[in-house]
């Protein structure tokens, strides 16, 4: 450091400005310094000043994990799927260790599948054009490390279909499934049609949450929902807490609802015509239950 005035101070003119020149050397309070005293990088220095030490990033073996030719502690994205280092090994207020988010011992930083869900960060975190990771669900967990990025409860990997590189869009909407809410498209969220306990419910090979008519009765799903909107439960006509389109017999009535579309009748209601004589009975008695004017009470049976 070296320090000077342009006047004498001795002259009583004002002294002009003081000139310092910093001319290097021990960095000022805490900083680490880059090197040790024999000119070799030192250990406890951020070379990329990601918040990793240069030892955490391998200094001593040169370690270089996406094979760029830059080592990791001179590398900002040193697994190279274009999510900063800083970024994925100090994610939210920057507390704790560096997360390995599929813990296969690997951390994110480093892992270029960092949730494990067979497919790449560099396609699964769907950077915006300031190039932070998306989070398509909103539960603070970025794509590249959520293994369920609709939060449907159904695992990207399951939704993924064979090739993770070309995921499955079952809609054809435009939208893969496993960032779909409703992978079929029949106004029934995937988090509703998925059952663990019966995730097939007619058997026909196709899971309920891509199959437009999953209780196989006739009636597609969308018919079956109740409503348009997507954010309600399905419907439930007899509250038997099974909804219509699971339901072989929406309404109770004894007659399925496989029958009822075949001759016309509407399965979500025990008394079709409205005559107050349940379909059942009509049935039963080999009357209409789709005109009013025709039930064993007008035939006196």
């Amino acid at each position: 450091m070296l320090t000077g005035c342009g006047d004498d101070a001795g002259s009583g003119d004002a002294p002009d400005m003081d000139v310092v020149l910093d001319l290097g050397g021990p960095p000022d309070g805490g900083e680490v310094p880059p090197f040790l005293a024999d000119g070799s990088p030192n250990p406890e220095a951020d070379f990329d000043d990601d918040g990793l030490t240069n030892a955490e990033e391998g200094l001593a073996e040169a370690t270089d994990t996406d094979g760029d030719g830059t080592p990791d502690y001179e590398d900002r994205d040193s697994d190279g799927d274009r999510i900063p280092d800083a970024l994925e090994a100090f994610p939210g207020d920057g507390g704790g260790p560096p997360p390995d988010s599929d813990g296969d011992g690997v951390p994110d930083w480093r892992d270029t599948d960092s949730d494990g869900n067979g497919r790449e960060d560099l396609f699964d975190a769907n950077l915006d054009v300031d190039g932070n990771p998306g989070d398509l669900d909103g539960d603070g967990i970025e794509n590249f490390r959520d293994p369920d990025d609709d939060n449907d409860f159904i695992p990207d990997r399951e939704e993924f279909g064979a090739n993770p590189d070309f995921p499955r869009d079952s809609d054809s909407d435009g939208i893969p499934d496993f960032q779909d809410p409703d992978s079929d498209n029949d106004r029934i969220l995937d988090l509703h049609e998925y059952n663990e306990t019966t995730p097939d419910a007619d058997g026909d090979g196709v899971p309920n949450h891509l199959d437009l008519d999953s209780d196989g009765d006739g009636f597609s799903d969308e018919d079956e929902a109740g409503d348009d909107l997507l954010e309600t439960f399905p419907f439930d006509t007899d509250l038997d807490t099974v909804p219509d389109f699971l339901d072989l017999d929406s309404d109770d009535d004894g007659l399925s609802d496989e029958f009822e579309g075949g001759i016309g009748s509407n399965p979500t209601s025990r008394d079709s015509d409205g005559d107050m004589t349940p379909d059942l009975i009509e049935i039963g008695g080999q009357t209409d239950p789709l005109d009013p004017e025709d039930n064993p009470r007008v035939r006196g049976d």
